[in-house]
């Protein structure tokens, strides 16, 4: 039997079992539905008690967490004086209307507009903000301006604005538009993006904006929400892979993948999701078109069996053979979009799991059937019975209905407590952890009720409202379609707006940040849709460049004073290529689906960014100050051996240049001189040693060996920034990762090592090194170890920064460094000085196809060649 069908006959015990009979009669449905009620108010009236207005509830303690400040893996300042925003409050307030108590919805709402404040010195993750904080005011602001529900008949659109305040201040992680492809992944509510804010954010971060930023444009008029939340989906749309997969994170400003795994779980999952829920709230068939070419995608390159496993979003080769339990929205999803038996068969799999473990772990390894070692733990999630409402709304067969007494009874009986409901740490262990999530009530008891109350309002009037990613209830008027499909008004009139729409928007002195003009991030509103929120330029010049008079004279530089168009460029489709164009910035598509991208231009530094889909992007850089994303690695061995590899920096270790050079253990002498710029060369004397265990995902065992040497680590197992923190509490002065599991056909390549989404320190150097070159490396080892000179033969690490990868037309010899095709140069080829400025460039793409670019007093032009 092979994989698919013996893990499914194990887990779900197929054979000739006759089907159970699953009836519910109608009296024990109603007794469901009244437990689940009493499980909600267990949960709410001890977060009320003991933790209320801070965020979140510890149940065990019966004490509070401002975790707030803590979602995604953030690591909070020491000197915060953040005291929470009540966030289970305001994530639940639209499960009280769920569940019918007006008295409590109107209490709690009127409580929430005269208190809150998001004037907070917090640093929040613009994704769990988003989905918990905006979507849940936007809901209940839904709720209680609906006339036929009553919940609150004095209403007046007071979350509105609150909810308008939260979402400019959000609006501050496009702020870098020019310089970023994508918003940043953290900000300040009160300060906006710190300073050397990480770039890096997950597939999942970008693509779950556009239900809660668009709905936020539909009731104030405020359209920049939307034009930024569908500029950032469309931009990551286009650096899917070949094969229609997205990998799960990458650099935010240079759009680079920095973790190539593709999957349906953790941070990527609700990009799926908001993919096709931008269809049905906002009638755009574009969004059904990206939705169902990914959707085919997984199914071609993930599936196996009703299990989903993790691939290289470039080989579709897997990586992961796993179920992680953000997986678990899937079937639910499925339901929607038309694939019933796909979605009953793989829900039938995922709650084998559950009943196996009386909870979902958040990572099961399907080849072992065990629970992966480190992450066993259960934090209350509700996508499984997300899911489970859903096949039964679709079916109404009873067996879901009895999918979700199962999954009751397992949390009355492993995480209830007496002050609420604990997290499961080991699902095995069944051991708690003191962290009652603000999810478990907005989203899991809200499922969880609706399963058992058919008579619910959400089911009157089903057709008409729909489910965000955290739960919440959004509307579908159909003036929202005629609105999103058929353009924006030019100006928008506030006496127009339907009565609820209308925003409050004076904030008074709450301290909000200066509300950001709709020209300071879009173009002024055309008839139609805009275009992209930075996409503004002077002009826009393209040129097949028949002749050198002719091209000259395409090149001229227009009078941006003089030209009464001044317009804003939309995406442009020019013979074999489409070009987006910014200001200062130029994105290039090949019908090929080789893209360059080509930004800050006029400012230091100019960078392009060169990428062939299926193969590792190539950067260049035309200043040093900053270099480039291409490094070289050289090691002197043994009797004069010398290696030269290829190297990727980690993203995680560019702060780390000046404790590296200043640290007492590491010498920046060696017998090649250092350069005199140390942006371009750092030089460290330190014997490599391989650590054990191989794969550095948990202690090292030779932690004295690895002391003040060179750590080599083979990729996989674990994160990156894992082995990294590993070598470093060993006294590491650096870390050589080997690309060892690359994937046939990609033994030379190495790529940017991505950070995990926490702030844990790195304070060494780390880099990757091809498949191909750990081998040589090794092999190097393995001869120095066998013959006993390992120790008294030292290794010269030489990290250098190249200031280019790529080779530029001789055209301009003045104004650009000398070129070398040579991926991996010696010392000798690299540029001693690097370029503060380029007025002008020509540049051919790995492709073949030409690329010139000149600048006239900061109008730049652009004029392209595909050969």
């Amino acid at each position: 039997m092979g994989l698919k069908g013996l893990v499914f006959a194990v887990i779900l015990g197929i054979g000739g079992c006759q089907e159970p009979d699953y009836y519910m009669s109608r009296e024990e449905v109603v007794a469901m539905r009244e437990r689940v009620r009493e499980m909600f108010y267990h949960g709410y009236n001890n977060y009320l008690e003991f933790a209320f207005p801070h965020d979140e509830l510890k149940p065990i303690s019966g004490t509070h967490t401002d975790s707030l400040a803590e979602l995604g893996n953030a690591k909070r300042r020491k000197d915060s004086t953040y005291q929470g925003v009540a966030m289970t409050l305001i994530d639940s307030l639209d499960t009280l209307a769920v569940l019918g108590n007006k008295t409590e919805f109107a209490r709690a709402v009127t409580w929430v507009v005269e208190n809150i404040s998001f004037d907070q010195d917090v640093r929040v993750n613009l994704f769990e903000a988003n989905i918990r904080l905006l979507g849940g005011l936007l809901s209940a602001h839904n709720l209680a301006g609906d006339k036929d529900l009553d919940l609150m008949p004095d209403y007046d659109g007071e979350l509105l604005e609150l909810a308008h305040d939260l979402g400019n201040r959000l609006l501050v992680a496009f702020q870098d538009r020019y310089s970023r492809l994508f918003p940043y992944a953290w900000v300040n509510l009160k300060s906006g993006i710190r300073k050397n804010e990480v770039s890096d954010t997950c597939t999942a971060g970008i693509g779950t904006l556009i239900m809660e930023f668009g709905l936020l444009s539909y009731y104030t008029g405020d359209y920049v929400f939307y034009h930024v939340a569908k500029q950032a989906l469309e931009r990551l749309w286009k650096l899917k892979s070949q094969k229609d997969l997205f990998g799960n994170t990458l650099d935010g400003r240079t759009g680079i993948w920095t973790n190539h795994n593709a999957g349906i779980g953790a941070g990527i999952d609700s990009f799926y999701e908001y993919l096709f829920k931008a269809y049905i709230m906002f009638g755009d068939k574009t969004y059904l078109e990206m939705f169902a070419q990914t959707y085919n995608a997984v199914g071609r390159h993930l599936k196996s069996g009703p299990w989903y496993v993790e691939a290289d979003m470039n080989s579709a080769r897997p990586t992961h053979i796993q179920f992680n339990s953000l997986q678990a929205f899937w079937p639910g999803l499925q339901v929607l979009y038309g694939d019933l038996s796909s979605a009953m068969d793989t829900q039938d799999a995922f709650f084998g799991v559950w009943k196996r473990y009386g909870a979902l772990p958040e990572r099961y390894l399907l080849k072992s059937q065990i629970i992966h070692t480190t992450e066993r733990y259960y934090p209350l999630r509700p996508e499984i019975i997300e899911s489970t409402y859903y096949l039964y709304r679709a079916t109404k067969d009873p067996k879901y209905l009895r999918m979700g007494e199962t999954m009751y009874h397992s949390l009355q009986n492993i995480s209830r407590v007496e002050r609420g409901y604990a997290s499961i740490k080991d699902v095995k262990a069944k051991t708690l952890e003191d962290h009652m999530t603000s999810f478990f009530l907005a989203e899991l008891c809200k499922y969880l009720y609706l399963l058992f109350d058919e008579d619910n309002f959400v089911h009157q009037n089903s057709d008409n409202i729909i489910f965000s990613t955290e739960g919440h209830i959004f509307p579908l008027p159909r003036a929202l379609h005629e609105e999103f499909l058929y353009g924006f008004p030019s100006e928008f009139d506030e006496d127009a707006v339907p009565k609820g729409r209308r925003s409050h928007m004076s904030h008074g002195s709450s301290g909000a940040p200066e509300k950001v003009s709709e020209k300071d991030f879009t173009c002024p509103l055309p008839p139609r849709i805009p275009s992209p929120i930075d996409l503004i330029v002077d002009r826009l010049n393209l040129t097949r460049k028949k002749n050198q008079e002719e091209k000259n004279e395409s090149l001229e530089a227009p009078n941006p004073s003089q030209d009464p168009n001044h317009q804003c460029a939309k995406q442009v489709s020019h013979g074999k290529l489409n070009i987006e164009v910014g200001a200062g910035s130029f994105f290039v598509t090949h019908r090929s689906g080789e893209s360059v991208h080509i930004r800050n231009l006029g400012t230091s530094p100019v960078e392009i960014v060169n990428h062939i889909p299926g193969k590792p992007s190539v950067a260049l850089a035309l200043d040093g100050t900053r270099g480039a994303m291409s490094y070289s690695l050289r090691v002197l061995g043994r009797h004069g051996q010398d290696l030269q590899f290829g190297a990727s920096i980690a993203l995680f270790s560019h702060e780390a240049l000046a404790l590296v050079l200043h640290d007492d253990k590491i010498s920046t002498t060696a017998p090649i001189p250092p350069s005199p710029d140390p942006h371009l060369q750092v030089f460290l004397e330190a014997t490599i040693v391989r650590a054990k265990p191989s794969f550095g995902c948990k202690t090292l065992e030779n932690a004295d060996a690895v002391e003040g040497k060179i750590a080599y680590i083979d990729r996989g197992d674990c994160t990156f920034i894992e082995k990294v923190l590993n070598a470093q509490r060993a006294g590491a002065a650096g870390v050589i990762i080997g690309n060892t599991n690359a994937a046939e056909g990609e033994e030379d390549a190495h790529f940017m090592m991505g950070t995990d989404g926490t702030e844990r320190q790195v304070e060494v150097y780390s880099v990757m090194i091809s498949k191909r070159s750990a081998d040589r490396l090794i092999s190097v080892l393995e001869e120095d170890e066998k013959s006993g000179t390992a120790e008294n033969n030292p290794k010269i690490f030489q990290l250098s920064r190249l200031t280019h990868t790529l080779p530029l037309s001789p055209s301009t010899p003045t104004q650009t460094p000398s070129a070398t095709s040579n991926i991996n140069p010696t010392p000798s080829n690299i540029p001693s000085k690097s370029i503060k400025h380029v007025s002008s460039f020509k540049y051919r793409t790995l492709g073949e196809w030409d690329i010139q670019v000149q600048e006239s007093d900061n109008v730049f032009l652009l004029s392209v060649e595909a050969l």
